[in-house]
């Protein structure tokens, strides 16, 4: 490859002249405002362009971070979290120093996290093995220390990424971890140690400013919670905060992560659920990311969270209609399109199960209880049909101002009977303030109808 020395020479004295500009800052205590730490990044960037022109290789092969997830319909691309990223190193210790393979974290020190790790928030760090946990708690104090390496207490490597994908399930905060190296330290090719380094997508400086940046989104979302909310109203709230202030993009920069949430306001279902996660941990409420499949073969992400006492699944990037329009033939079909669906806010895993297959790296519970199930807290799940509750409803809906009324029904049978009451025989009507005619939309699938009002 031919290079352009002029136009070289010109970068490699811009470069450094904008790299001590921004370090002077720095070292004179500077917090760079905004636009400044924005200028850095792109500076940031452009050095590492100027390193692979001024690099002895020919050829460049970018890693590929495989995207595995939901497709679009439309776009037929691939959506959801992808593989983390791991790699491998072999040292022989022939060569090397020993000094080299790096220290574990002191007793005192693990002892303090062991403490603060029987919180229930970490719910995936208590379903591991005693082996697994202290390998947990050793990535947890070099990862959230940007730490270089540390020994493992194992030569298992599956131990190890079983607990790095407990971690990451548990620790939504480290939004900058794309993956690990694993190192292996070999003698006359038998493997006598592991050690893992973190892999980083920014600087601990750079994690400060992106962490303080989403603590603002957040401190405003929860200032608008009610003070006397129960824990479904607080998960409620947080779900359509979310939804109404995130756009689904497959694009989304960050979207494995909750910055594309809070920073960027488009995301995918990691960030969705990595979001709402971290909100909720704020709250001191339980909730973790659950990951699995839908439609056969599509990767996703989800939350399990606890709403007094029980637990439920949430999928807050199924309830956003952005995303339903685009994925779900059903709901683009619908004449005016809400802008949250409730389907999928407190469900059990009965109701999840007909349309997402669990796939976890840890085991999850059972959940069962209804009691703070969207419809059925809000009035409009029926077992049967039930006139004094239909007038309910109906009337809820016209006193709130809303444009439809959900009607869901628990099973097929009571949804064959429902429609055929509400539409064949005509009884819409009498719920119906005035209108003699009515859009709807019957969801057979979700034995759902859907009343215009």
């Amino acid at each position: 490859m031919k290079r352009d020395k002029g136009f070289v020479n010109l970068i490699e004295k811009a470069v450094p002249a904008a790299v001590l500009c921004l370090a002077s800052l720095c070292l004179a205590g500077c917090e760079l405002p905004g636009f400044l730490y924005d200028a850095k990044c792109f500076v940031n960037d452009i050095v590492d362009d100027v390193n692979y022109l001024l690099s002895d290789e020919e050829e460049y092969e970018p890693v590929v971070i495989a995207d595995s997830g939901r497709k679009d319909a439309k776009n037929d691309v691939s959506v959801g979290d992808p593989d983390t990223e791991v790699t491998e190193e072999v040292i022989q210790l022939e060569d090397a120093d020993p000094g080299d393979m790096g220290d574990e974290a002191s007793s005192a020190e693990d002892a303090a996290l062991e403490e603060l790790l029987k919180d229930e928030r970490y719910y995936a760090y208590h379903t591991l093995s005693d082996g697994e946990r202290k390998i947990y708690r050793l990535l947890y104090n070099s990862f959230f220390d940007f730490g270089k390496k540390v020994n493992m207490p194992t030569r298992n490597p599956e131990m190890i990424d079983k607990a790095f994908d407990c971690l990451l399930a548990d620790n939504p905060e480290l939004f900058y971890v794309k993956g690990y190296n694993l190192i292996k330290y070999e003698r006359g090719g038998v493997v006598e140690q592991l050690a893992v380094s973190g892999m980083y997508t920014m600087t601990q400086s750079d994690a400060k400013i992106h962490r303080e940046r989403a603590d603002q989104y957040v401190d405003a979302c929860l200032a608008g919670m009610p003070a006397t909310a129960d824990d479904y109203e607080k998960i409620k709230y947080l779900y359509e905060y979310i939804i109404k202030n995130t756009e689904y993009d497959l694009a989304a920069p960050n979207g494995q992560n909750f910055l594309s949430v809070f920073e960027g306001r488009r995301s995918v279902c990691q960030g969705y659920s990595t979001a709402m996660q971290y909100m909720m941990n704020r709250l001191g409420l339980f909730c973790t990311v659950v990951r699995g499949i839908t439609h056969g073969s599509e990767r996703h992400a989800w939350n399990l969270v606890k709403a007094d006492g029980d637990y439920y699944y949430v999928d807050v990037t199924w309830g956003d209609m952005s995303y339903e329009l685009t994925a779900d033939n059903d709901m683009s079909a619908l004449p005016v399109s809400p802008e949250i669906s409730y389907d999928y806010l407190c469900v059990t895993t009965a109701e999840l199960s007909k349309t997402h297959t669990i796939d976890s790296a840890f085991p999850v519970p059972e959940c069962v209880s209804m009691n703070d199930y969207y419809y059925v807290r809000e009035g409009n799940y029926f077992t049967a049909v039930d006139d004094e509750r239909l007038w309910s409803v109906f009337s809820k809906g016209y006193d709130n101002g809303d444009a439809m009324v959900t009607v869901k029904c628990s099973d097929e049978s009571v949804y064959s009977d429902m429609s055929s009451y509400l539409t064949e025989d005509g009884r819409i009507f009498d719920y119906l303030r005035g209108s003699k005619n009515v859009n709807y939309v019957t969801l057979p699938n979700l034995n759902e109808l859907i009343f215009y009002l």
